[in-house]
This record gives C-alpha cells, structure tokens and sequence, in this order.
C-alpha cells in the first residue's frame, strides 16, 4: 500500500494526455498511466453517501452497477470488497464515508472516502472471536490494485479491478 500526500492538478493531467473530457475522479488520484481516461470514454457513476444510505445498501449498489457496468469482472468480490471499505471507514474513521465507482472500458475503479487523515493498519485477522481484521486483506486479494491517497479533509481508499483483454 501506498501513501499519497497530493492529488495532481486534474485539468492538467487531463490535458497532458489529450483527455478533454475526462473523469475527474480518475484523473485526481490516477496513479499509473493504464488508469488513465481515455478521449470519449465517459464513465458511468455510482455515488452512496453514508448521511443517505447504509453498508447494507451500498454493498447491494455496487453489486448492481459492477453487473451492468463491468460484468468481466466478479459483482459478487466487488460487493464484499466495498462491504469491507465502508464498515472500515465506519468503525475506524468518524463514521462518514463516501462510495464512488465508476466503470471504463477497461476496469471498474471504486473509492470510499472518509474524515480521517490515519492511514489503514493492516493487523492479524481475529479468526476466533471475529473482532476483525480481514478487510484490508480481503481487499488487497480480491482487486487489482489498492491505494490510499491522504488529502487536506481526510484520506481515500481506492481499489481497482482490471478486466481481462480478450
């Protein structure tokens, strides 16, 4: 996992890339060049807020949107993978956390934002008593990519999953 401490300017990241009509959450946190938008792809967006919705509900919205958005890739890992984000953000920030998934041609990208600046402490899964300790895991084995960027109103958790090229 990785630590960011910034997010790049999103309109001149767009530009450097000839990307007039970029996804703005994608060019803000992209970290690697495959994760970039590409001119006419224009992303389909899944936002859940905590203050309006549940875990519950959120799991079942980005099962809905990976189905139909991305069907290459497992609705059912990334429903669990987004379970697991939310409640983190849940017991271990404020409480406040923000779904936001969208889906290119070549991937989906989800991210849950919340208030705290402190960074996820992976820890030894507690198998016997179930206190936790698995979703960091869960996530990091399920998707393609896990980052977490750390900005000025608290941090981002991004996950990434790559469809195959066929």
């Amino acid at each position: 996992m990785r630590a960011m401490t910034h997010f790049p300017d999103v309109a001149a990241r767009a530009a450097a890339h000839g990307v007039t009509d970029a996804c703005s959450l994608c060019v803000r946190g992209a970290v690697r060049q495959d994760w970039l938008p590409v001119p006419g792809d224009r992303p389909a967006l899944l936002v859940v807020e905590a203050a309006d919705s549940c875990i519950g509900a959120a799991r079942r919205a980005a099962h809905a949107f990976a189905a139909v958005r991305c069907p290459a890739v497992d609705a059912t890992d990334v429903a669990l993978v987004v379970s697991e984000l939310c409640t983190n953000s849940f017991r271990h920030a404020t409480g406040w956390w923000r779904l936001r998934m969208h889906g290119h041609r070549d991937g989906l990208v989800a991210d849950v934002d919340d208030a705290s600046l402190r960074l996820p402490a992976p820890r030894a899964p507690d198998t016997r008593d179930g206190t936790g300790g698995m979703g960091m895991l869960l996530a990091a084995s399920l998707t393609t990519t896990l980052d977490v960027f750390v900005h000025a109103g608290g941090k981002t958790v991004r996950v990434t999953w790559k469809t195959p090229r066929g």
